[in-house]
């Protein structure tokens, strides 16, 4: 499963790529989701997104990066 999702907390993180299977990927968390009985507030999520931050990390294609933010708030 950790080949096309990432959960951590209340955080998911759905990665591929190819932009054909996305949809069906998306699909599947939010099945497997309803299944287990755990609320899903849709307007929270993006989705089809080439950028985002990811507990203190930015993410975009083929690119993993420190939020240097993040590192100063706790620096100073």
């Amino acid at each position: 499963m950790d080949e096309f999702v990432i959960v951590y907390l209340n955080n998911i993180i759905i990665y591929l790529i190819s932009e054909e299977e996305y949809g069906e990927y998306i699909k599947w968390v939010l099945k497997r989701l309803h299944e287990e009985q755990m609320l899903v507030v849709i307007k929270k999520y993006e989705f089809f997104t080439r950028k985002t931050d990811f507990i203190r990390f930015i993410i975009k294609l083929g690119q993993l990066s420190i939020d240097l933010k993040k590192i100063e708030a706790i620096v100073n």
